[in-house]
């Protein structure tokens, strides 16, 4: 179930840093940078279908809008600091429209003592964070290269992905979306598949039924409110996508 996360776009909240044991994240992307740092075990990462695998002392540095999941067979230790573009605009601008050969890499000691120092602090000011970051950039370069890949109209997508996640529980349509923004209906329809790899009526599915799962395990409404409330207009198609999805019926799943 791939899920968008609006909320690391970069606006508002430009850092944030995490420390997850044993971590298992699904299918995401977002529009900031995400760095991930292992301290013991390992990690399994999948970054636009290739899968990696970072150990014990690697590192893995994730760009913007690349679709990517996590998990952990036996044991993980991780930091994560996931950083806006806007800290670093000039390699930002450098890997627009690229990606990293290899992305998963190793600090050199000198500069993992200071990047792992600050950048998983609290209180480090925006000049140091800045530093850092810029420092951590050209670790990653030391160690790839970038490839071109397909250009995708990133600010597009953010705008579509966005509005969707604020109207799916609406009767939307690829068609009402493309009247929207004002692009074809057959442009938007190729480009969706192409990047996120799934049809707009599935990504719309998953939207609504990752709602739907959260309603009946945190309220109390009827399944029958709950699919309206989820933008269906019949409880036989809610149904067959929340079986399709997430392998069981809505009732076995409240009660599970």
């Amino acid at each position: 179930m791939l899920k968008y996360e609006s909320h690391h776009f970069g606006e508002n909240t430009l850092f944030s840093h995490y420390h997850p044991i044993n971590l298992n994240y699904p299918v995401h992307l977002h529009r900031s940078f995400e760095f991930i740092s292992v301290i013991d075990g390992d990690l399994q990462i999948s970054v636009n279908n290739r899968n990696l695998e970072v150990k014990k002392d690697e590192c893995i540095l994730i760009l913007p809008y690349e679709i990517h999941s996590l998990s952990t067979k036996k044991y993980s230790d991780a930091r994560i600091c996931i950083f806006s573009p806007e800290y670093v605009k000039t390699f930002d601008s450098m890997i627009y429209g690229k990606f990293l050969e290899n992305p998963v890499f190793n600090l050199s000691h000198n500069a993992r003592a200071l990047i792992l120092d600050k950048i998983f602090r609290d209180n480090v000011n925006v000049l140091e964070m800045k530093a850092c970051l810029y420092l951590l950039c050209s670790e990653v370069m030391e160690h790839t290269q970038l490839l071109i890949s397909v250009k995708n109209d990133y600010e597009l997508l953010h705008k579509i992905l966005n509005y969707i996640q604020n109207n799916f529980t609406k009767d939307i349509s690829l068609k009402s979306i493309a009247d929207e923004f004002c692009y074809s209906y057959n442009y938007l329809s190729k480009y969706l598949n192409n990047v996120l790899g799934i049809s707009f009526v599935d990504f719309v599915n998953q939207n609504r039924i990752n709602y739907a799962a959260y309603l009946l395990k945190n309220t109390e409404d009827p399944i029958t409110d709950i699919t309206y409330k989820c933008g269906y207009s019949s409880i036989r198609s809610f149904n067959r996508n929340f079986l399709k999805i997430m392998n069981m019926t809505p009732k076995t799943y409240r009660n599970f």
